[in-house]
């Protein structure tokens, strides 16, 4: 490590700086830490650090919002994104915004070490964009409004009232046993527990809870069936229906408490077809918007003939003219022919090596914008295909809305 490395961490909860400083000290580097944006540009403006450390999740402002600021002010300055709260969306915002790196809570002192490292040796180096895409760049995140205006709107004073430093919620509880009419057996508070005067007959002969035991016996009756009340989490869409309508009702049978769906994505996409001819019929095309206006032209590439098909009709009722690739030669062909403006690019195509098609893309037609389709999505992907000039990464299944609103943004850079 070279001498004299001075590095800011940025992060509202003390002890992550405190372990950032702790990591990075036993390689000779100095550490000062901030616990907001504000009094990190206050830093800034009498000091020089080598690099910044920041935290996206803070209250007031937040990382995006600082990263923005910083590359605004001083834009030679190298910074790497730290967040809890891990998103692709987040993830690739960050890159294009002039981050090296992107690292998900919780990490280890290697993996910090190691993301410094390349970040200071100039191993990595800024995603190639323009001043017009980190400006149209949206930065608040609606899953985590910081506004406490915000808070109260979607989740109410008193869930406002329990946030903490670090975005959340803290919540004491009382002890069950303190609970009236609790009872031991059935580990819960019982109303026929108060009307028998604290006893349970029926559960002392069978050392079972009667209750749980009726509730067994329904739960047994609805034949496979769920209750979408208690899988569907607070982030997901509320209504049972309302998730069918998006991903199907094999998705919703698969989903975990947290709103997480342990499905192979082998079977979710074999209703993505399905999801997608949901898109609305709309107004018939002119003839004139169904020729080839080069500033319309688009390539999607998705061995998946289904997606391809239906992200063809999706942006052709916008006018947009689509051309499709399910094979890594017909792309290459494809994109050694013609020039296009966007193309759409899924990451898993037999006989392609990790991100060769992208790589491709960037070298024979650096102009296009390009968006990322996929089925694995995964921060790492999201970071990497960010740094190589991907503008957008959509994880399947998707709404034809995602697709027509991701295009127009595209289109709206490349104008």
């Amino acid at each position: 490590m070279k001498p004299n490395v001075r590095v800011l961490v940025i992060d509202d909860e003390r002890k992550i700086c405190d372990n950032v400083e702790k990591i990075l000290s036993k390689s000779g580097i100095e550490v000062i830490k901030a616990m907001s944006a504000k009094q990190a540009l206050e830093k800034m403006a009498k000091e020089a650090f080598s690099l910044l450390i920041s935290d996206i999740v803070m209250p007031e402002t937040n990382g995006l919002e600082l990263l923005r600021l910083v590359k605004e002010q001083w834009p030679l300055t190298k910074v790497v994104m730290m967040t809890a709260y891990a998103s692709t969306d987040t993830a690739v915002k960050a890159i294009r915004m002039g981050a090296l790196d992107y690292l998900p809570k919780p990490f280890t002192p290697d993996e910090l070490r190691s993301a410094v490292e390349k970040a200071l040796s100039g191993e990595l180096v800024e995603a190639p964009t323009t001043e017009e895409e980190r400006k149209a760049i949206d930065l608040i995140d609606i899953d985590i409004p910081f506004d406490r205006d915000e808070v109260v709107k979607y989740a109410g004073e008193a869930y406002a009232d329990m946030l903490g430093p670090s975005d959340m919620p803290v919540i004491v509880t009382p002890s069950p046993e303190s609970l009236p009419n609790y009872c031991l057996l059935g580990e819960m508070s019982c109303d026929i527990f108060k009307k028998m005067g604290q006893t349970c007959k029926a559960g002392l002969k069978t050392s079972e809870c009667p209750q749980k035991k009726a509730a067994k016996k329904r739960a047994g009756k609805k034949a496979k069936g769920f209750d979408a009340e208690k899988l569907i989490g607070i982030d997901q869409p509320f209504e049972y229906d309302a998730v069918r309508a998006v991903a199907g009702p094999e998705y919703v049978q698969h989903l975990h408490r947290e709103g997480v769906a342990f499905v192979p994505y082998e079977e979710l996409k074999k209703g993505v077809a399905a999801l997608l001819e949901k898109a609305p019929e709309g107004q018939p095309i002119p003839m004139e918007l169904m020729k080839e206006p080069a500033h319309k032209n688009i390539l999607v590439i998705d061995d998946e003939v289904a997606v391809n098909n239906n992200i063809r009709k999706i942006l052709s009722r916008k006018g947009y003219h689509v051309d499709q690739a399910v094979t890594k030669d017909e792309a290459l062909e494809k994109i050694n022919k013609r020039a296009y403006k966007l193309m759409l690019l899924d990451l898993k195509i037999p006989n392609v090596k990790e991100l060769e098609l992208l790589k491709a893309i960037r070298d024979r037609q650096p102009e296009t914008m390009v968006i990322i389709i996929t089925g694995y999505a995964s921060i790492e992907t999201a970071v990497e295909t960010a740094r190589m000039g991907a503008v957008d990464y959509l994880a399947k299944p998707f709404t034809p809305a995602e697709i027509r609103n991701s295009t127009e943004k595209a289109f709206q850079l490349a104008a």
